[in-house]
Parts: structure tokens; C-alpha cells; sequence
């Protein structure tokens, strides 16, 4: 009896499913083992898959790198967006500001960043594909938010200051807290809400519409 023919469809799932078992394996062998210890046999062998099907999804460990960092990214930012029947700007980026600060703060993403420290001092190219795959990412994203935010009338912002604006807002927001969670230590009395409401605050303080 003729097996029946997998129908494109069929195939493509099959694919998505390798890459995430893939993608699952090389995230647990990373933080087992540094970048720079981790192995694509290794790899391989955690998701059960063979090193040709690995290199037919991710041409190198750095791509496989890049890809579980953007992983997290998309993670972060993917529900990220202007809420509907918004008031004004603060609703739009205290939702923003609480989702980041906590997917940034989760113990995945504070070991993924311990293992980029360690081993880029001796390795630039994790520090490099980190940056590329995440905060350059983050920078973009909220720099389009903001935009959005101006464009539509409740935030005052020269075109041109957006940049350095985004990066004093994402370095408010993570503040101490996320140092102290790097460093394992409690988080003390701050809170994932309270970095979130304070960053906005002092944003809008200075460029929300009418202030001036």
C-alpha cells in the first residue's frame, strides 16, 4: 500500500517543529555550557536531530546564537504596540515599559545576558550577535513607538532627539534592578512597577504635548 504524500503544508510544520526543537536544545546547551563550549554535536544530540538537519536551518553556532537572542527579542516585543482607546501616551508606555522590564528581568533572559558577559571579553563575536539580535532590536522598537507616539499628537518629540531619548528610557527603566538580578542579589524595594511608572513619568514630564 502507497504511503500517502506529505502535502506541503504538512512539510512546513514539520520544519517549524526541528527549528523549534532546535532552537530549544542549543538554548539549554548555551547556558549549560558558555558559547564558547557549546558544541553543535551537542546539539544535536540534546534534539535528537542530526548535525545536517542543525546546519540546513542555522549556517553557524553564531547564527544559532543570534537566532535564540532575536527568539527572545520577539518575545518581548511582539504584544508591544499603541493600545486601542488610548487617553494619552502614558498608557502606551507603561504597557510597554512592565512588559519589557519584566521579560528582561526573567531567568532565562538574566542567564543569557551572564553568559554574553562572560564570554565576550574572549569571544567578541557573542557580545556582537547579542547586541545585534537584542538591545539594538529593543532601541528600534521603542524609537518607533515613540515616533508613533509623536505622530499622533500626545508626545512633543524632536525627530531628532528620538534616539538619545530612547536610550535614556531604556537606562531608566532598567535602572538598579536589573544589575541586581545579574549579580543575583534581591531586588530590594523596587519593583518592576515602580521603574516603569517613574521612567514614563519623567519622560512625559519633559515631551508631553502641551507641556511646553
Amino acid at each position: 500500500m502507497a504511503r500517502p504524500k506529505r502535502t506541503s503544508a504538512s512539510a512546513d510544520e514539520g520544519a517549524t517543529s526541528k527549528r523549534q526543537s532546535i532552537l530549544a536544545a542549543a538554548r539549554q546547551i548555551f547556558l549549560e555550557n558558555g558559547y564558547g563550549k557549546a558544541s553543535m554535536d551537542a546539539v544535536a544530540a540534546r534534539a535528537a536531530v542530526s548535525k545536517a538537519t542543525i546546519y540546513a536551518h542555522f549556517s553557524s553556532k553564531r547564527v544559532l546564537f543570534e537566532a535564540i537572542i532575536g527568539q527572545r527579542c520577539e518575545a518581548i516585543f511582539a504584544p508591544i504596540g499603541l493600545p486601542e482607546n488610548i487617553t494619552d501616551g502614558r498608557q502606551a508606555l507603561l504597557h510597554l515599559a512592565t512588559h519589557f522590564l519584566t521579560q528582561i528581568l526573567a531567568p532565562e533572559a538574566i542567564s543569557i545576558h551572564r553568559v554574553v558577559v562572560g564570554e565576550s571579553p574572549h569571544l567578541p563575536e557573542v557580545g556582537e550577535a547579542f547586541y545585534a539580535a537584542g538591545p539594538a532590536v529593543a532601541h528600534q522598537r521603542v524609537a518607533r513607538l515613540f515616533g508613533e507616539l509623536g505622530r499622533l499628537g500626545y508626545l512633543a518629540l524632536p525627530e531628532a532627539q528620538i534616539p538619545v531619548i530612547t536610550d535614556l528610557f531604556l537606562a531608566m527603566l532598567k535602572g538598579d534592578i536589573h544589575t541586581r538580578a545579574l549579580l543575583n542579589l534581591p531586588p530590594g524595594h523596587r519593583t518592576v512597577q515602580t521603574m516603569a511608572e517613574a521612567a514614563v513619568d519623567l519622560v512625559l514630564a519633559r515631551y508631553r504635548a502641551g507641556n511646553n
